[in-house]
């Protein structure tokens, strides 16, 4: 974590505007998209509230929720950039992914999730669609009750998958190994999960933690069958973060 803000700076994200790229023409399924300013307010909807463990996310690299580590500053940057890119181009949704395993794309995730929602009114929700190595859920040190991998099957209901862990952020959590991972990212079902987050948790941002590129091809089918724009976080040799755009399309 010590190189993290000139990790950044390095990679220009801190001096250039995030370039997120937009698939070149639209597939025929959508995800949903909210208006930034919501009309409709939702039914009455209860999460489990779990109290995260401050001293295991300090094990974790995650340092945006207590912001007592000075690379906290670093995501706070990495999120005004964001919040500019979604803003300009009218999304409310980022997929975060990286092209190998061990390259910190969840703590990228986490980070900037906890970043964004200490924001008033800017309701986040992360997603974690890994999955065959699910990691939001161990990183946090959070019980799933359910898993969206079990929504997927028809095994459980959406509600059960989701925990608030502040009063602006809500965590979609998963578990264990899921087989035939890649196809039930693009099944329809996953349109329903879509509308269950727009409708019943109505978030100003959805980040949704994929899979790395190489190890399967989850995030290559799930990107441009849902049109989500998308950010690769990588690791160079030298151990230094680097942030940049990928067009899968």
């Amino acid at each position: 974590m010590e190189h993290i803000k000139s990790a950044l700076k390095k990679a220009g994200v801190l001096d250039e505007n995030i370039e997120s790229v937009a698939p070149a023409r639209a597939p025929e399924r959508r995800m949903p998209v909210k208006e930034f300013e919501a009309t409709e307010q939702p039914e009455p909807f209860t999460l489990r509230q779990v109290e995260i463990d401050q001293k295991h996310l300090e094990k974790t690299r995650i340092v945006s929720k207590s912001m007592d580590d000075p690379n906290h500053i670093a995501f706070n940057l990495l999120r005004t950039r964001v919040r500019k890119a979604m803003s300009d181009n009218k999304w409310n949704s980022l997929a975060i992914t990286s092209p190998t395993a061990g390259c910190g794309k969840t703590m990228v995730t986490l980070n900037l999730a906890f970043s964004l929602s200490r924001n008033p009114g800017l309701r986040t929700v992360v997603v974690d669609l890994d999955l065959k190595r699910p990691s939001v859920a161990p990183t946090l040190k959070v019980e799933p009750d359910r898993s969206i991998a079990q929504y997927l099957l028809g095994k459980a209901e959406a509600k059960d998958c989701f925990v608030q862990v502040d009063p602006n952020l809500v965590l979609g959590l998963n578990s264990g190994h899921t087989p035939a991972s890649s196809e039930l990212l693009q099944a329809p079902k996953m349109l329903e999960l879509f509308e269950f987050i727009e409708t019943k948790l109505q978030p100003e941002v959805i980040l949704f933690d994929l899979p790395p590129m190489q190890s399967s091809d989850d995030a290559l089918g799930f990107l441009p069958e849902w049109t989500l724009p998308c950010l690769l976080w990588r690791q160079e040799r030298q151990q230094l973060p680097k942030l940049t755009s990928v067009n899968c399309r």
